[in-house]
């Protein structure tokens, strides 16, 4: 197809977008998010319509800034980044002007500027290490267990079996599990090594060498070549100022190591055959039926726990036992001082100095006595079950006691994302879990330092 007749193609599917996000008529109400899906599909299946399809949404993003159509800004922001996230052959100019589009949105109220100032600080990262966010999202949705970015995503589905039928749920499970079966963490990792250095070498890497080498690979040089290359990129992206430059050099070598020289970036064949599409692999995804009061907690309390403590007990408190701190060890403790004020009460030898290098001197300037105790945040309790990684990059990057961060730009070790299918009744019982869950918050502090929770409700209508 011609490069006319693609970009045609694809903007009659954003203009299908537009009407979809401006009209409110029920027949296109009860099909929302079809075209979007559908743009979805044909970059994945031609990736070479990738930066066609970002150069159109991105006119449409300014053409709505100037007409004030702002119904439409966040659903094709979003639309953007995912192409951001799955392509590799996206110039370096286009990242910059969606980056100086977002950065314009910050003077709008929320949610417009909150959603753009997180796009924002995502491309500055993208534009300077290529390959970080696609590399970042499979690893922590599909729990691929790395030193440098320990972070993990889970996306809880919650059904009311009252409502939705067995027939329905079964096929919602099939559906689940027919896509994790095929998403092995071995197939995780071909893809972000492939497309880390598809997003870093450009037309220099050979794609289907490449692809034919990391199937051939046996499971032990894939695990090496993916560490080395999440390694390069996350080392390269914690930096204060990252070199695209730099970036490119140790990733031709990591590509040279796994090629052989003979298939370096600077040689082979200069007529390639069509690269193959990386796909971006679904979320991992538990599916459950709304059964109980306590439920959602028990989830996120097993989310949390280390995989080699996942026996669950029958007692929902002896879940805060092991791999999470009770209340009475991070609440805030007050010292009751016992000092009247008075010199005379003063114990003798008390008014002496001791001398300015002892040990007494270099206590007292470390704590202060019939104050209130800072609270300490224990080691395991910020880092995953089973992390004993280096901590250089945390303490550098931050804790929850300080800025909030543990590596720039992600606040918190896991995220769980909480999908609620059913009806207003369903609804009002994720609110009771909800309140049920910060109140148990306020008596044991366990789940809000590591996890951030979002909640989503997909209505769901009875059959009349």
């Amino acid at each position: 197809m011609e490069s006319s007749d693609v970009e045609l193609d694809l903007q009659r599917s954003v203009q299908a977008v537009l009407r979809e996000l401006s009209t409110q008529a029920p027949a296109l109400q009860s099909n929302q998010g079809m075209w979007r899906w559908s743009l979805h599909k044909k970059v994945e299946r031609d990736p070479g319509k990738s930066p066609a399809l970002v150069r159109i949404l991105l006119r449409e993003l300014e053409k709505a800034e100037s007409e004030d159509l702002r119904h439409v800004i966040i659903p094709l922001l979003h639309t953007v980044m995912y192409v951001l996230t799955k392509a590799t052959g996206i110039t370096e100019e286009l990242h910059q002007r969606i980056y100086a589009f977002c950065t314009r949105l910050l003077t709008l109220p929320t949610p417009y500027c909150t959603v753009a100032l997180d796009c924002a600080i995502r491309l500055k990262t993208e534009t300077a290490v290529p390959g970080t966010l696609y590399q970042r999202m499979v690893i922590a949705e599909q729990n691929l267990m790395n030193e440098l970015y320990p972070y993990q995503e889970r996306v809880f589905l919650f059904v009311d079996p009252e409502l939705v039928s067995a027939s329905v749920c079964s096929a919602l499970l099939l559906e689940i599990e027919a896509a994790q079966e095929q998403q092995t963490p071995e197939a995780c990792m071909r893809h972000v090594v492939s497309h880390a250095l598809q997003a870093a070498l450009g037309e220099a890497c050979h794609a289907g060498a490449l692809h034919r080498k990391l199937q051939a690979s046996p499971r032990r040089t894939l695990e090496h070549y993916f560490h080395a290359v999440v390694a390069a990129v996350e080392q390269m992206a914690s930096e204060a100022s990252p070199s695209r430059e730099g970036h490119v050099e140790r990733l031709e070598e990591i590509y040279c190591s796994l090629l052989g020289p003979a298939e370096g970036p600077r040689g082979g064949d200069p007529v390639q055959e069509r690269p193959p599409s990386i796909p971006l692999p679904s979320p991992y995804i538990t599916f459950h039926l709304w059964t109980g009061e306590e439920q959602l907690w028990k989830e996120l309390v097993l989310f949390l726990r280390p995989r080699s403590q996942l026996r669950l007990s029958a007692d929902l408190e002896v879940l805060d036992l092991q791999g999470l701190r009770l209340d009475r060890e991070l609440a805030r403790v007050s010292v009751l001082s016992t000092d009247s004020g008075i010199e005379r009460d003063l114990p003798p030898g008390a008014d002496e100095l001791p001398a300015p290098s002892s040990p007494e001197i270099e206590r007292a300037g470390l704590q202060r006595k019939g104050g209130i105790k800072k609270r300490a945040w224990p080691l395991d309790f910020l880092m995953p079950g089973g992390w004993d990684g280096p901590l250089g990059l945390h303490r550098r990057t931050g804790r929850p006691g300080g800025d909030g961060e543990v590596l720039p730009g992600v606040s918190r070790l896991h995220t769980a994302r909480v999908l609620v299918l059913g009806d207003d009744r369903m609804l009002g019982r994720l609110a009771q879990a909800y309140h049920r869950l910060r109140k148990r918050e306020t008596q044991k502090f366990c789940l809000t330092p590591r996890l951030s929770l979002q909640l989503y409700y997909i209505p769901v209508l009875a059959p009349e």
